[in-house]
């Protein structure tokens, strides 16, 4: 640290790494950190490069070559899934706390050596899953823990954003490897919607940094655009309290609604649909009462980033969410693809491409998932016609993805 601040290395700008450096450079308390270095092998993608540059901040092409004349308090890591693992275990190897973007990783494999890193190096790794740094889900997660509405039943989202084209020819969107062969796994519900999956399994952990544990998955996976994964997904997943997850996701519709939210407690129902109502949670008790989480109205990017920061600063080791709080999210992914490994497209008379939006849209799909949401089932016990037979995995000893 120099003085009170902390050295923060930023690793990969391009992309949602854009919003970590406007973030840093116009938001936060800059009185609480420095930018040490940038690492970027095409830093131009970035729209704040200038600025960087003005400001006499070091860029550098990897890693190895930043730590070896430089040393930073906190890497924060926004660069593509499958350089997760590595650049993690460098940072964490050369002293650095972590914040790493969404998902972990890859692999359950490449997670396992993540932890066994941290544990090393006593390190913190966090997991930028906005909503576990948000004071609303906290407060809420608080609640859940203290018994306030009971033992948790079953709970359920929606989430359905459109992709465009230009989304999946990135390069890496919706790949299953990389060109030197290493494990991608991008999908629908492996990037843009992991964040609620993820939510489910953190509302009801039992500790503040800790996420229920899944046991089963039973899954149905899709694919309308010409990618190697799945853009459309319905899943079921039973945790080790018993409770029930569905999480129904697609980047193959013409509208965008959610995320929605349904949590069923023996003494409360729980309800939250994006963009409406404030953006409020809403607990409805048995006998009629309301318990209100209002929205904080804040930055999630900004939270995480106070947080972080305010962590590398003290030497905390525990933060909202860790490695193993986002584990469950890549442990149902991995055995999904596991047991499907060949997705199945639909039909081609229910895929369409509209020209405004330049995106690939699946007739009826929406209307389906709303159904399947609204009667807790999957596709194929909805009557669906396109569904194929969904595929359950115990996730009992599931230690590595096989492929």
């Amino acid at each position: 640290m120099s003085g009170n601040k902390i050295s923060v290395l930023l690793v990969g700008i391009g992309g949602y790494g854009n919003k970590y450096v406007e973030e840093l450079l116009y938001h936060q308390d800059r009185s609480t950190f420095e930018i040490a270095g940038v690492v970027d092998i095409n830093p131009e993608r970035c729209s704040y490069v200038q600025e960087l540059k003005d400001r006499s901040i070091p860029f550098y092409t990897d890693m190895a070559s930043f730590y070896e004349s430089s040393r930073a308090d906190l890497a924060i890591i926004s660069t593509p899934i499958q350089y997760h693992s590595e650049q993690v275990c460098l940072a964490l190897s050369q002293g650095s706390h972590v914040l790493c973007e969404k998902p972990i990783a890859a692999t359950v494999q490449d997670a396992q050596k993540m932890m066994e890193m941290q544990k090393k190096t006593g390190k913190f790794v966090a997991v930028g899953y906005n909503l576990s740094f948000n004071a609303q889900i906290q407060e809420l997660k608080r609640h859940i823990a203290a018994g306030l509405f009971g033992r948790p039943k079953r709970m359920k989202t929606l989430v359905l954003w459109r992709r465009g084209l230009d989304y999946f020819g990135s390069g890496w969107k919706g790949r299953k490897k990389g060109a030197n062969g290493e494990w991608i796994l991008d999908s629908v519900v492996h990037n843009a919607t992991s964040h609620f999956l993820h939510n489910m399994f953190y509302l009801i952990g039992p500790r503040p940094n800790e996420s229920a544990k899944p046991v089963e998955v039973t899954a149905e996976l899709y694919r309308a655009n010409d990618i190697e994964t799945f853009d459309t997904c319905a899943l079921k997943v039973n945790t080790d309290q018993g409770v029930d997850i569905f999480f129904y996701a697609s980047h193959t519709i013409l509208g965008n609604a959610g995320p929605v939210f349904t949590l069923e407690f023996e003494k409360a129902v729980i309800t939250f649909y994006e963009g409406k109502d404030d953006n409020k949670i809403t607990a409805v008790f048995h006998d009629g009462t309301e318990k209100v989480y209002p929205s904080t109205n804040t930055s999630a990017l900004a939270d995480k980033l106070r947080t972080c920061i305010a962590a590398a600063a003290t030497g905390a080791d525990e933060i909202p969410c860790g490695l193993e709080a986002a584990y469950p999210q890549l442990l149902c992914v991995n055995a999904v693809m596991d047991a499907i490994p060949e997705v199945p497209g639909f039909e081609p008379h229910l895929v369409h491409h509209d020209e405004d939006t330049d995106a690939i849209w699946v007739e009826s799909l929406e209307e389906t998932l709303w159904l399947c949401y609204d009667k807790w089932q999957l596709p194929a016990q909805a009557g669906a016609k396109w569904a194929a037979e969904a595929k359950a995995v115990d996730l009992a000893g599931y230690r590595v993805f096989k492929g």
